[in-house]
């Protein structure tokens, strides 16, 4: 299945700042002076977006790559890029990436074509999937160049229309392909890869089980052609 050009296509990550907000005003409420692990650009989620918020909320102190202590308009006194070994390190709860935190990362991406599949095709490159049954594709224009890990081959499922649909077949370079069964999907709609499990999303942490690592590690991987967009 070839969607041709991917050029210009979306491919977003969309930043919660409110959820964000909440997370931290939980763990102020707990441990005023711990320290917030912003390291790897905030774990991909834009630390030029989430330390600002960080540090109004009242966030003291914040522990950053040694690459990020030059982020425009933040007084150098509020990050360190060295280990806090007296008081809480806090990342993956920060960005809700566990426990009953709010998730503040929504992935997706775009549909760049869609097409018929009859029973016993084979999907992707290698064809490590055969479809059982006729069936409707909707190729996704994100891949393993985006930070999508090859792992998530036929392992893992985005929601799209409104449903759960698996991904099937190899996870290549700049696509995947998912089985949308008897639904058809239009080019140019959005498949969610993971968000807030309370708006039907499918979890990082889900994600990162499948494919053996965790969900810092997931989202810290994502590419640049992946926007960082704060709402």
């Amino acid at each position: 299945m070839n969607g041709g050009s991917t050029a210009g296509v979306r491919r977003t990550a969309h930043i919660d700042l409110s959820a964000f907000r909440h997370n931290l005003g939980a763990l102020l409420a707990e441990d005023e002076n711990f320290v917030l692990d912003a390291r790897a650009d905030a774990y991909g989620h834009g630390a030029a977006h989430l330390i600002p918020v960080a540090l109004l909320a009242g966030v003291s102190t914040i522990r950053v790559s040694a690459n990020q202590a030059s982020i425009p308009g933040i007084k150098r006194s509020f990050l360190m890029t060295v280990p806090s070994v007296r008081r809480n390190l806090v990342g993956a709860w920060a960005y809700g990436l566990e426990g009953n935190a709010t998730p503040v990362m929504t992935l997706s991406g775009e549909v760049v074509a869609v097409k018929r599949a009859s029973a016993g095709a084979g999907v992707s490159y290698g064809y490590t999937h055969r479809l059982e049954e006729d069936t409707t594709l909707a190729l996704i224009a994100l891949g393993y160049a985006d930070g999508v890990p090859r792992l998530a081959s036929n392992q893992t499922s985005v929601l799209l229309r409104g449903a759960l649909r698996p991904l099937v077949g190899r996870v290549a370079m700049d696509q995947f392909v998912v089985d949308c069964g008897s639904s058809t999907p239009t080019v140019g709609d959005e498949a969610v890869l993971f968000g807030d499990g309370g708006r039907g999303h499918p979890l990082a942490s889900d994600w990162a089980a499948r494919t053996r690592r965790s969900a810092l590690e997931l989202t810290a991987n994502l590419g640049s052609r992946v926007a960082r967009v704060a709402r």
